[in-house]
């Protein structure tokens, strides 16, 4: 064998087909299988080719490394380039919206809640402006549930007092007769000795008391005020009915008031309404010069008793209708 290293063989010429294209050139079975198994990998047994056609391995044809030049294009010539960018797909126009607009079932809603609010707000405003003459009358209930309350709990009588007359230093308010009121309880083995309870405590501005009544009055009735507006009110509508006696105290003297005859609604020891008169109209009025004057009588209110139970209740001019 010569020294001289052996010239790979060169490949066959490549052969024109028929319909006049050129074809690859062919290798023997025993080129191609050398090719096969040469460094060069499997890409360097295909066959070579045609002259202009770029023959780089492609990134998927290597061994597996990832190349630098991956997702590069070359140009004919073999110099490298980069891709052009490609643009976002084009996102679809959203269609034009739709006025949006009220129904008819809708609107007739939104109009029957804004008029139910706006009676509720009406009704909180008239309760908060309630006329003087029911605060009066809410007074003198509460007046009344203590009177009975302290005749059930001392086992003895009480009594709501109305002041008839303007006196300061005989134990009465000074500012106007028939718009004060007191509760007192009878002092036990002391005939007409009474103790105050509760001292005298105004009525609102605006509310006077117009009547004290008793076996006249009917709780199912008008029972009509004999008095117009501008009338003044005296004894002939609340005329005193008890004698009265008052201490401060059980044990002070002397008495605050001593044998006057005074308006009341008394409870006996078990709690019944006892006395002359169970019932008291309030009106809408005022009270100057040592005189109460009537303002108004087609509001009123009535505080009753029941002569048998002592259950106490307030009747409007509405609930005779």
């Amino acid at each position: 064998m010569s020294s001289a290293k052996a010239k790979t063989a060169s490949p066959p010429p490549p052969t024109t087909s028929a319909t006049g294209k050129m074809k690859p050139a062919a290798y023997s079975p025993a080129e191609a299988l050398r090719r096969r198994e040469s460094p060069q990998g499997a890409w360097a047994s295909r066959p070579p080719s045609t002259p202009g056609r770029d023959v780089s391995p492609q990134p998927s044809q290597t061994s597996g490394t990832t190349r630098r030049h991956e997702g590069r294009l070359r140009l004919k010539n073999g110099a490298p380039r980069r891709s052009a960018p490609t643009s976002p797909p084009l996102r679809a126009s959203a269609p034009p919206r739709e006025m949006s607009a009220f129904s008819l079932v809708e609107l007739l809603v939104v109009i029957a809640i804004i008029g139910m609010m706006v009676g509720l707000s009406a009704l909180a405003v008239s309760g908060m402006r309630a006329p003087a003459v029911q605060h009066a009358a809410d007074q003198v209930m509460s007046g009344l549930s203590l009177a009975r309350q302290i005749a059930i709990t001392k086992n003895t009588q009480a009594a709501l007092l109305i002041a008839n007359q303007t006196n300061t230093n005989n134990g009465f308010p000074a500012n106007g007769p028939y718009r004060h009121w007191s509760i007192v309880y009878s002092n036990k083995g002391s005939s007409g000795n009474w103790t105050i309870a509760k001292d005298w405590e105004e009525l609102p501005t605006g509310a006077v008391f117009g009547e004290l009544l008793g076996s006249g009055y009917n709780p199912l009735n008008v029972n009509p005020y004999a008095l117009n507006p501008g009338g003044t009110i005296s004894s002939s509508q609340i005329s005193g009915n008890t004698t009265f006696t008052i201490f401060r105290d059980t044990s002070s003297t002397p008495a605050v008031i001593t044998s006057t005859a005074l308006p009341s609604i008394r409870f006996a020891s078990d709690g019944s309404a006892s006395g002359s008169a169970w019932a008291i109209r309030l009106m809408p009025g005022s009270a100057m010069s040592g005189n109460a004057t009537i303002t108004g009588n087609n509001t009123y209110y009535f505080v009753e008793t029941d002569t048998r139970t002592g259950r106490i209740r307030m009747r409007s001019p509405e609930s005779y209708k």
